[in-house]
Protein backbone atom coordinates (compact mmCIF):
# COMPACT_ATOMS: atom_id res chain seq x y z
CA UNK A 1 0.00 0.00 0.00
CA UNK A 2 2.55 2.23 0.96
CA UNK A 3 4.74 1.74 -2.46
CA UNK A 4 1.71 2.24 -4.30
CA UNK A 5 1.00 5.47 -2.96
CA UNK A 6 4.36 6.69 -3.26
CA UNK A 7 4.56 5.47 -6.84
CA UNK A 8 1.28 7.70 -7.89
CA UNK A 9 1.99 10.86 -6.16
CA UNK A 10 5.36 10.32 -7.95
CA UNK A 11 3.81 9.80 -11.41
CA UNK A 12 1.48 12.29 -10.54
CA UNK A 13 4.56 15.09 -10.15
CA UNK A 14 6.68 14.39 -12.63
CA UNK A 15 3.53 15.48 -14.91
CA UNK A 16 3.54 18.64 -13.29
CA UNK A 17 7.15 19.36 -13.44
CA UNK A 18 8.14 22.07 -16.21
CA UNK A 19 4.77 23.52 -16.65
CA UNK A 20 4.78 26.92 -15.99
CA UNK A 21 5.84 28.37 -13.04
CA UNK A 22 3.16 30.89 -12.45
CA UNK A 23 -0.02 31.27 -10.51
CA UNK A 24 -2.58 31.93 -13.28
CA UNK A 25 -4.49 28.89 -14.57
CA UNK A 26 -5.60 29.02 -18.14
CA UNK A 27 -5.90 26.87 -20.96
CA UNK A 28 -2.56 26.98 -22.15
CA UNK A 29 -1.18 26.06 -19.23
CA UNK A 30 -3.81 23.05 -18.87
CA UNK A 31 -2.40 22.23 -22.62
CA UNK A 32 1.54 21.86 -20.92
CA UNK A 33 -0.01 20.05 -18.23
CA UNK A 34 -1.53 17.26 -20.05
CA UNK A 35 1.76 17.22 -22.37
CA UNK A 36 4.06 16.70 -19.31
CA UNK A 37 1.32 13.95 -17.68
CA UNK A 38 1.61 11.63 -21.29
CA UNK A 39 5.48 12.56 -22.01
CA UNK A 40 6.46 9.06 -20.50
CA UNK A 41 3.68 7.15 -21.92
CA UNK A 42 3.69 5.55 -26.10
CA UNK A 43 2.32 7.69 -28.03
CA UNK A 44 -1.21 5.34 -29.22
CA UNK A 45 -1.60 5.73 -24.84
CA UNK A 46 -0.67 9.17 -24.73
CA UNK A 47 -3.23 10.22 -27.46
CA UNK A 48 -5.98 7.90 -26.35
CA UNK A 49 -7.61 10.18 -23.86
CA UNK A 50 -6.61 8.42 -20.81
CA UNK A 51 -5.73 11.34 -19.21
CA UNK A 52 -7.45 14.76 -19.54
CA UNK A 53 -6.90 18.26 -18.11
CA UNK A 54 -9.02 21.55 -17.91
CA UNK A 55 -8.74 24.46 -15.86
CA UNK A 56 -11.49 24.83 -12.64
CA UNK A 57 -11.72 27.48 -10.37
CA UNK A 58 -8.08 28.49 -10.04
CA UNK A 59 -6.38 25.25 -10.46
CA UNK A 60 -5.96 22.40 -13.02
CA UNK A 61 -8.27 19.37 -12.50
CA UNK A 62 -6.82 15.98 -13.81
CA UNK A 63 -8.59 12.72 -14.51
CA UNK A 64 -7.44 9.57 -14.92
CA UNK A 65 -9.70 7.19 -17.18
CA UNK A 66 -8.62 3.26 -16.36
CA UNK A 67 -10.98 1.53 -18.16
CA UNK A 68 -9.39 3.63 -21.30
CA UNK A 69 -6.02 2.85 -20.25
CA UNK A 70 -6.62 -1.33 -20.09
CA UNK A 71 -8.71 -1.46 -23.16
CA UNK A 72 -5.51 0.39 -24.96
CA UNK A 73 -3.57 -2.51 -23.03
CA UNK A 74 -5.85 -5.21 -24.61
CA UNK A 75 -6.25 -7.44 -21.29
CA UNK A 76 -7.89 -10.08 -22.03
CA UNK A 77 -7.42 -12.63 -19.31
CA UNK A 78 -10.66 -10.94 -17.08
CA UNK A 79 -13.63 -9.01 -17.24
CA UNK A 80 -12.79 -5.80 -15.36
CA UNK A 81 -15.68 -3.85 -13.49
CA UNK A 82 -16.03 -0.94 -11.23
CA UNK A 83 -13.52 1.37 -12.98
CA UNK A 84 -14.56 4.85 -12.75
CA UNK A 85 -11.96 8.15 -13.75
CA UNK A 86 -9.97 9.23 -10.86
CA UNK A 87 -9.24 12.76 -10.30
CA UNK A 88 -7.18 15.03 -8.95
CA UNK A 89 -6.21 18.39 -8.66
CA UNK A 90 -2.37 20.63 -8.91
CA UNK A 91 -2.50 24.51 -8.37
CA UNK A 92 0.46 26.68 -9.21
CA UNK A 93 1.92 28.89 -6.09
CA UNK A 94 3.50 31.71 -6.41
CA UNK A 95 7.00 30.43 -5.01
CA UNK A 96 6.87 27.82 -7.35
CA UNK A 97 5.59 24.85 -5.91
CA UNK A 98 2.46 23.44 -6.05
CA UNK A 99 -0.10 22.34 -4.11
CA UNK A 100 -1.47 18.49 -5.23
CA UNK A 101 -4.87 17.00 -3.95
CA UNK A 102 -7.22 14.43 -4.20
CA UNK A 103 -9.98 12.04 -3.26
CA UNK A 104 -11.21 9.47 -4.61
CA UNK A 105 -13.35 6.02 -3.71
CA UNK A 106 -12.67 2.29 -5.84
CA UNK A 107 -14.62 -0.51 -6.20
CA UNK A 108 -12.96 -2.40 -8.67
CA UNK A 109 -13.59 -6.51 -9.44
CA UNK A 110 -11.54 -8.63 -11.91
CA UNK A 111 -12.93 -11.61 -12.93
CA UNK A 112 -11.68 -14.46 -15.18
CA UNK A 113 -13.54 -14.97 -18.49
CA UNK A 114 -15.85 -17.96 -18.81
CA UNK A 115 -14.03 -21.19 -19.40
CA UNK A 116 -11.14 -20.30 -17.55
CA UNK A 117 -10.40 -23.15 -14.66
CA UNK A 118 -9.81 -22.58 -11.80
CA UNK A 119 -11.99 -19.05 -12.22
CA UNK A 120 -10.31 -16.83 -10.32
CA UNK A 121 -12.15 -13.44 -9.15
CA UNK A 122 -10.77 -10.25 -7.30
CA UNK A 123 -12.31 -7.35 -5.92
CA UNK A 124 -10.50 -4.54 -4.49
CA UNK A 125 -12.27 -1.43 -2.84
CA UNK A 126 -11.66 1.90 -0.96
CA UNK A 127 -14.76 3.63 0.59
CA UNK A 128 -12.54 6.83 0.77
CA UNK A 129 -9.68 8.07 0.16
CA UNK A 130 -7.82 11.47 0.09
CA UNK A 131 -4.41 13.28 -0.44
CA UNK A 132 -2.77 16.12 -0.06
CA UNK A 133 0.82 17.75 -0.57
CA UNK A 134 3.25 19.98 -1.90
CA UNK A 135 5.49 19.29 -4.87
CA UNK A 136 8.90 21.10 -5.44
CA UNK A 137 9.36 21.13 -9.99
CA UNK A 138 12.81 22.13 -9.43
CA UNK A 139 13.75 18.39 -7.72
CA UNK A 140 10.93 16.82 -9.70
CA UNK A 141 9.98 15.33 -6.56
CA UNK A 142 7.14 15.57 -3.88
CA UNK A 143 8.31 17.54 -0.32
CA UNK A 144 5.43 16.72 1.77
CA UNK A 145 2.65 14.23 1.72
CA UNK A 146 -0.55 13.20 3.57
CA UNK A 147 -2.48 10.45 2.43
CA UNK A 148 -5.68 8.85 4.35
CA UNK A 149 -8.01 5.75 3.12
CA UNK A 150 -10.93 3.84 4.74
CA UNK A 151 -13.07 0.92 4.27
CA UNK A 152 -10.46 -1.30 2.85
CA UNK A 153 -11.48 -4.32 1.04
CA UNK A 154 -8.97 -6.99 -0.71
CA UNK A 155 -11.08 -10.04 -1.79
CA UNK A 156 -10.12 -13.39 -3.50
CA UNK A 157 -12.33 -16.10 -4.73
CA UNK A 158 -10.70 -19.20 -6.74
CA UNK A 159 -13.01 -21.84 -8.25
CA UNK A 160 -11.02 -25.38 -9.23
CA UNK A 161 -12.82 -28.02 -12.23
CA UNK A 162 -14.12 -29.91 -8.85
CA UNK A 163 -16.10 -27.14 -7.84
CA UNK A 164 -14.10 -26.44 -4.77
CA UNK A 165 -14.15 -22.98 -3.53
CA UNK A 166 -11.03 -21.17 -1.97
CA UNK A 167 -11.93 -17.53 -0.88
CA UNK A 168 -9.25 -15.21 0.90
CA UNK A 169 -11.40 -11.82 2.35
CA UNK A 170 -9.40 -8.79 4.07
CA UNK A 171 -10.53 -6.41 5.16
CA UNK A 172 -8.78 -3.00 7.03
CA UNK A 173 -10.77 0.03 8.82
CA UNK A 174 -7.95 2.63 7.57
CA UNK A 175 -5.02 3.68 6.10
CA UNK A 176 -2.35 6.68 7.12
CA UNK A 177 0.89 7.57 5.42
CA UNK A 178 2.15 10.70 5.73
CA UNK A 179 6.00 12.12 3.71
CA UNK A 180 8.21 15.36 5.15
CA UNK A 181 11.35 16.11 3.98
CA UNK A 182 14.00 18.56 4.72
CA UNK A 183 16.97 19.94 2.91
CA UNK A 184 20.28 17.41 3.11
CA UNK A 185 22.44 19.84 2.80
CA UNK A 186 24.08 19.14 -0.04
CA UNK A 187 22.59 20.22 -3.90
CA UNK A 188 19.54 18.49 -5.14
CA UNK A 189 19.32 16.27 -2.40
CA UNK A 190 16.72 15.84 0.94
CA UNK A 191 16.60 14.23 4.25
CA UNK A 192 13.09 12.29 4.21
CA UNK A 193 10.77 11.06 6.82
CA UNK A 194 7.82 8.66 6.17
CA UNK A 195 5.19 7.22 8.72
CA UNK A 196 2.69 5.89 8.55
CA UNK A 197 -0.24 2.94 10.07
CA UNK A 198 -2.99 0.54 9.02
CA UNK A 199 -5.66 -0.66 11.46
CA UNK A 200 -8.00 -3.33 12.16
CA UNK A 201 -6.59 -5.77 9.76
CA UNK A 202 -8.89 -8.85 9.41
CA UNK A 203 -8.37 -12.00 7.17
CA UNK A 204 -11.00 -15.44 6.42
CA UNK A 205 -9.64 -17.86 4.76
CA UNK A 206 -11.91 -20.58 3.70
CA UNK A 207 -12.35 -23.84 1.55
CA UNK A 208 -15.64 -23.96 0.26
CA UNK A 209 -18.24 -23.33 3.57
CA UNK A 210 -15.25 -24.18 6.20
CA UNK A 211 -13.32 -21.83 7.36
CA UNK A 212 -9.96 -22.49 7.73
CA UNK A 213 -8.25 -19.45 9.71
CA UNK A 214 -9.18 -16.31 11.06
CA UNK A 215 -6.23 -14.01 11.18
CA UNK A 216 -6.53 -10.45 12.89
CA UNK A 217 -4.02 -7.53 13.16
CA UNK A 218 -4.81 -4.47 15.74
CA UNK A 219 -2.90 -2.31 13.99
CA UNK A 220 0.75 -2.47 11.64
CA UNK A 221 2.24 0.93 12.17
CA UNK A 222 5.53 1.62 9.94
CA UNK A 223 8.24 4.45 8.97
CA UNK A 224 11.31 4.71 7.22
CA UNK A 225 13.94 7.72 6.80
CA UNK A 226 16.68 8.41 4.38
CA UNK A 227 19.63 10.74 4.28
CA UNK A 228 20.97 12.73 1.10
CA UNK A 229 18.34 11.10 -1.60
CA UNK A 230 19.59 12.36 -4.88
CA UNK A 231 15.70 13.25 -5.82
CA UNK A 232 16.67 14.81 -8.98
CA UNK A 233 19.55 12.50 -10.25
CA UNK A 234 16.84 9.63 -9.39
CA UNK A 235 13.98 11.48 -11.28
CA UNK A 236 16.49 12.01 -14.24
CA UNK A 237 17.54 8.47 -14.70
CA UNK A 238 13.80 8.03 -14.78
CA UNK A 239 13.39 10.63 -17.87
CA UNK A 240 16.35 8.87 -19.49
CA UNK A 241 15.14 5.33 -19.41
CA UNK A 242 11.67 6.60 -20.58
CA UNK A 243 13.13 8.68 -23.60
CA UNK A 244 14.66 5.81 -24.71
CA UNK A 245 12.86 3.02 -23.62
CA UNK A 246 12.45 1.83 -27.54
CA UNK A 247 16.06 1.95 -28.05
CA UNK A 248 17.44 -1.34 -28.76
CA UNK A 249 21.48 -0.32 -28.43
CA UNK A 250 22.63 3.21 -26.95
CA UNK A 251 25.12 5.38 -28.92
CA UNK A 252 28.28 6.22 -27.36
CA UNK A 253 27.00 9.31 -26.28
CA UNK A 254 24.33 8.11 -24.70
CA UNK A 255 26.12 6.08 -22.89
CA UNK A 256 28.06 8.31 -21.48
CA UNK A 257 25.10 10.34 -20.66
CA UNK A 258 23.64 7.39 -18.65
CA UNK A 259 27.14 6.61 -16.62
CA UNK A 260 26.75 10.36 -15.61
CA UNK A 261 24.25 10.21 -14.78
CA UNK A 262 24.34 6.98 -12.78
CA UNK A 263 27.74 8.69 -11.16
CA UNK A 264 25.54 11.51 -10.00
CA UNK A 265 22.99 9.68 -7.87
CA UNK A 266 26.14 7.55 -6.02
CA UNK A 267 25.65 7.51 -3.20
CA UNK A 268 22.29 6.48 -2.78
CA UNK A 269 21.67 7.20 0.20
CA UNK A 270 24.08 8.51 3.40
CA UNK A 271 21.70 6.08 4.90
CA UNK A 272 18.44 4.75 5.11
CA UNK A 273 16.20 2.84 7.92
CA UNK A 274 12.58 1.34 8.34
CA UNK A 275 10.60 -0.40 10.83
CA UNK A 276 7.72 -1.96 11.18
CA UNK A 277 5.43 -3.18 14.36
CA UNK A 278 2.53 -5.57 14.20
CA UNK A 279 0.49 -5.24 17.48
CA UNK A 280 -2.17 -7.74 19.01
CA UNK A 281 -1.90 -10.28 16.14
CA UNK A 282 -4.47 -13.19 16.46
CA UNK A 283 -4.76 -16.68 14.16
CA UNK A 284 -7.51 -18.65 15.13
CA UNK A 285 -8.08 -22.17 13.45
CA UNK A 286 -9.95 -24.96 13.86
CA UNK A 287 -7.11 -27.19 15.54
CA UNK A 288 -6.61 -24.07 17.71
CA UNK A 289 -5.64 -20.31 18.49
CA UNK A 290 -2.50 -18.50 18.44
CA UNK A 291 -1.00 -15.13 18.54
CA UNK A 292 1.14 -12.58 19.98
CA UNK A 293 1.39 -8.96 21.44
CA UNK A 294 3.90 -7.47 19.03
CA UNK A 295 5.96 -7.88 16.22
CA UNK A 296 8.98 -5.63 15.01
CA UNK A 297 10.94 -5.34 12.25
CA UNK A 298 13.61 -3.51 11.62
CA UNK A 299 16.22 -2.87 8.74
CA UNK A 300 18.79 0.02 9.15
CA UNK A 301 21.88 0.67 6.16
CA UNK A 302 24.61 3.19 7.36
CA UNK A 303 28.04 4.77 7.34
CA UNK A 304 30.44 5.55 5.08
CA UNK A 305 29.64 4.41 1.45
CA UNK A 306 33.03 2.10 1.13
CA UNK A 307 31.61 0.16 4.87
CA UNK A 308 28.34 0.11 5.37
CA UNK A 309 26.64 -1.90 7.69
CA UNK A 310 23.43 -3.00 7.22
CA UNK A 311 21.76 -4.25 10.64
CA UNK A 312 18.22 -6.36 10.25
CA UNK A 313 15.98 -7.09 13.41
CA UNK A 314 12.96 -9.25 14.44
CA UNK A 315 11.46 -9.02 18.22
CA UNK A 316 8.33 -10.88 19.22
CA UNK A 317 6.43 -10.27 22.68
CA UNK A 318 3.64 -12.98 24.45
CA UNK A 319 3.95 -15.26 21.65
CA UNK A 320 0.82 -18.08 22.50
CA UNK A 321 -0.03 -21.04 20.84
CA UNK A 322 -2.68 -23.43 21.47
CA UNK A 323 -2.46 -27.34 22.40
CA UNK A 324 -3.70 -28.22 19.47
CA UNK A 325 -1.31 -26.32 17.48
CA UNK A 326 1.68 -28.19 19.87
CA UNK A 327 1.63 -30.80 21.98
CA UNK A 328 0.80 -29.84 25.66
CA UNK A 329 3.73 -30.89 26.91
CA UNK A 330 5.65 -28.16 24.54
CA UNK A 331 3.30 -25.69 25.17
CA UNK A 332 5.29 -24.22 28.32
CA UNK A 333 8.47 -24.45 26.18
CA UNK A 334 6.94 -21.61 23.92
CA UNK A 335 8.94 -18.14 24.37
CA UNK A 336 7.12 -15.07 25.81
CA UNK A 337 9.65 -13.19 24.18
CA UNK A 338 12.11 -13.58 21.48
CA UNK A 339 14.71 -11.34 19.63
CA UNK A 340 17.35 -11.80 16.62
CA UNK A 341 19.94 -9.26 15.41
CA UNK A 342 21.77 -10.06 12.57
CA UNK A 343 24.37 -7.51 11.09
CA UNK A 344 26.64 -7.64 7.82
CA UNK A 345 29.12 -5.51 8.20
CA UNK A 346 31.68 -3.34 5.72
CA UNK A 347 29.84 -3.17 2.43
CA UNK A 348 31.77 -1.63 -0.06
CA UNK A 349 28.54 0.29 -2.23
CA UNK A 350 30.98 2.73 -3.16
CA UNK A 351 31.92 -0.40 -5.63
CA UNK A 352 28.33 -0.25 -7.60
CA UNK A 353 29.55 3.34 -9.04
CA UNK A 354 33.10 1.71 -10.05
CA UNK A 355 31.49 -1.27 -11.63
CA UNK A 356 28.61 1.09 -14.04
CA UNK A 357 31.13 3.15 -15.13
CA UNK A 358 33.00 0.04 -16.72
CA UNK A 359 29.33 -1.66 -18.00
CA UNK A 360 28.92 -2.03 -21.76
CA UNK A 361 24.72 -1.38 -21.70
CA UNK A 362 24.61 -2.62 -24.79
CA UNK A 363 25.61 -6.02 -24.20
CA UNK A 364 23.04 -7.20 -21.45
CA UNK A 365 24.48 -11.12 -21.65
CA UNK A 366 27.55 -9.98 -19.58
CA UNK A 367 25.34 -9.40 -16.57
CA UNK A 368 27.20 -12.50 -15.15
CA UNK A 369 30.65 -10.71 -15.13
CA UNK A 370 29.13 -7.53 -13.74
CA UNK A 371 27.71 -9.30 -10.84
CA UNK A 372 30.86 -11.05 -10.60
CA UNK A 373 32.62 -7.86 -10.37
CA UNK A 374 30.14 -6.56 -7.87
CA UNK A 375 30.93 -9.52 -5.80
CA UNK A 376 35.06 -8.49 -5.75
CA UNK A 377 34.19 -5.09 -5.52
CA UNK A 378 32.27 -5.37 -2.28
CA UNK A 379 34.26 -8.64 -0.99
CA UNK A 380 37.66 -8.36 -2.32
CA UNK A 381 39.25 -11.35 -0.04
CA UNK A 382 36.30 -13.60 -1.47
CA UNK A 383 34.67 -13.92 2.49
CA UNK A 384 31.85 -12.63 4.19
CA UNK A 385 31.19 -11.72 7.93
CA UNK A 386 27.58 -12.04 9.80
CA UNK A 387 27.78 -10.96 13.39
CA UNK A 388 25.10 -11.75 15.55
CA UNK A 389 24.83 -8.58 18.15
CA UNK A 390 21.78 -10.66 19.88
CA UNK A 391 20.13 -13.66 19.79
CA UNK A 392 17.44 -14.14 22.47
CA UNK A 393 14.75 -16.27 23.61
CA UNK A 394 12.97 -15.93 27.23
CA UNK A 395 9.99 -18.15 28.75
CA UNK A 396 9.15 -19.21 32.53
CA UNK A 397 11.42 -22.03 31.81
CA UNK A 398 14.60 -20.58 30.34
CA UNK A 399 16.50 -17.44 29.60
CA UNK A 400 19.23 -17.73 26.68
CA UNK A 401 20.67 -15.01 25.22
CA UNK A 402 23.48 -15.45 22.18
CA UNK A 403 26.47 -13.17 20.12
CA UNK A 404 28.97 -13.70 18.07
CA UNK A 405 30.00 -13.90 14.54
CA UNK A 406 30.51 -16.15 11.63
CA UNK A 407 32.67 -15.87 9.03
CA UNK A 408 32.92 -18.10 5.24
CA UNK A 409 34.36 -18.01 2.18
CA UNK A 410 31.76 -17.51 -0.99
CA UNK A 411 32.56 -19.81 -3.04
CA UNK A 412 33.13 -22.71 -0.58
CA UNK A 413 30.60 -23.12 1.90
CA UNK A 414 33.27 -25.55 3.49
CA UNK A 415 35.41 -22.61 4.59
CA UNK A 416 33.30 -21.28 7.60
CA UNK A 417 34.68 -20.18 10.71
CA UNK A 418 32.36 -18.56 13.91
CA UNK A 419 32.54 -17.43 17.54
CA UNK A 420 30.09 -17.77 19.69
CA UNK A 421 29.22 -16.62 23.45
CA UNK A 422 25.93 -17.96 25.05
CA UNK A 423 24.56 -17.09 28.41
CA UNK A 424 21.42 -19.18 30.23
CA UNK A 425 19.94 -18.16 33.49
CA UNK A 426 18.60 -20.78 35.75
CA UNK A 427 19.94 -23.88 33.74
CA UNK A 428 19.03 -26.30 36.40
CA UNK A 429 15.51 -25.08 36.34
CA UNK A 430 15.69 -25.51 32.30
CA UNK A 431 17.06 -28.92 32.96
CA UNK A 432 14.52 -30.31 35.40
CA UNK A 433 11.62 -29.12 32.87
CA UNK A 434 13.00 -30.59 30.12
CA UNK A 435 13.49 -34.03 32.01
CA UNK A 436 9.74 -34.14 33.40
CA UNK A 437 8.40 -33.34 29.91
CA UNK A 438 10.99 -36.48 28.73
CA UNK A 439 9.17 -38.78 30.97
CA UNK A 440 6.18 -38.30 27.88
CA UNK A 441 7.15 -37.28 25.26
CA UNK A 442 10.42 -39.46 24.25
CA UNK A 443 12.13 -37.24 21.66
CA UNK A 444 12.99 -34.74 24.36
CA UNK A 445 14.95 -36.92 25.63
CA UNK A 446 17.89 -36.63 23.95
CA UNK A 447 17.76 -33.01 24.33
CA UNK A 448 17.88 -33.66 28.37
CA UNK A 449 20.84 -35.45 28.05
CA UNK A 450 22.39 -32.50 25.87
CA UNK A 451 21.64 -30.32 28.38
CA UNK A 452 23.69 -32.56 30.88
CA UNK A 453 26.44 -32.98 28.87
CA UNK A 454 26.06 -28.60 27.94
CA UNK A 455 26.22 -27.97 32.23
CA UNK A 456 29.24 -29.95 32.48
CA UNK A 457 31.03 -27.64 29.60
CA UNK A 458 29.72 -24.86 31.56
CA UNK A 459 31.74 -21.76 33.20
CA UNK A 460 29.36 -19.23 36.03
CA UNK A 461 29.46 -15.62 36.18
CA UNK A 462 29.54 -13.62 38.74
CA UNK A 463 25.37 -13.28 37.83
CA UNK A 464 24.87 -16.68 38.27
CA UNK A 465 24.11 -16.92 34.33
CA UNK A 466 25.99 -20.16 32.81
CA UNK A 467 28.81 -19.30 30.49
CA UNK A 468 29.97 -20.81 27.04
CA UNK A 469 32.24 -19.59 25.00
CA UNK A 470 32.03 -21.43 21.74
CA UNK A 471 34.47 -21.41 18.69
CA UNK A 472 34.34 -23.60 15.08
CA UNK A 473 37.35 -23.83 12.95
CA UNK A 474 37.20 -23.73 9.43
CA UNK A 475 38.82 -27.74 10.13
CA UNK A 476 35.56 -28.31 11.88
CA UNK A 477 37.54 -28.22 15.12
CA UNK A 478 34.80 -27.21 17.93
CA UNK A 479 36.10 -25.39 21.26
CA UNK A 480 33.80 -24.51 24.22
CA UNK A 481 35.69 -22.67 27.00
CA UNK A 482 39.05 -23.39 25.91
CA UNK A 483 38.33 -27.06 25.89
CA UNK A 484 38.46 -28.88 21.94
CA UNK A 485 35.10 -31.02 21.49
CA UNK A 486 36.32 -34.10 18.88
Amino acid sequence: MRFKAVTAAAVFAVGVAGVSQAADVNEQGAKDLLGNLTHFMPDDIAKGGIVAVKPVNGRYEVTYNLKKLLDKLNVTGFAITGLKPLTAFATPQDSGLWNIEGSNAIDVTARSKTGKVPSVELRYALASSSFQGVFDPALYYVRSMEMKGSGITFATKTTDKDKTVQKSDATADSIVYTLSSSDSGEPDKLDLKMDGSLQSLNNTISSSDVTLAEIKVGAIDFNASATKLPVKALNELFRFFSEHKEAKTLSEDESTALKALLQRMMPIVGSFGETVALKDVSVTTPLGDGGLRQMDYSFKVAGPSNAMNADFGLRAEKLTLASGLVPEDYVAFIPSSAEMQVQLPNLNFAALAEVLQQTDFNHPAGQDAVDKQLREAMFPDGTMTVNFPKISAVSELYDVEASGSMHGALDDTNRVTMNMTILARDLDKTIAAVQEAAKTQQDLSQFSFGLMMAKGFAKTDPDGRSRWEVSIADDKTVTINGQVIK
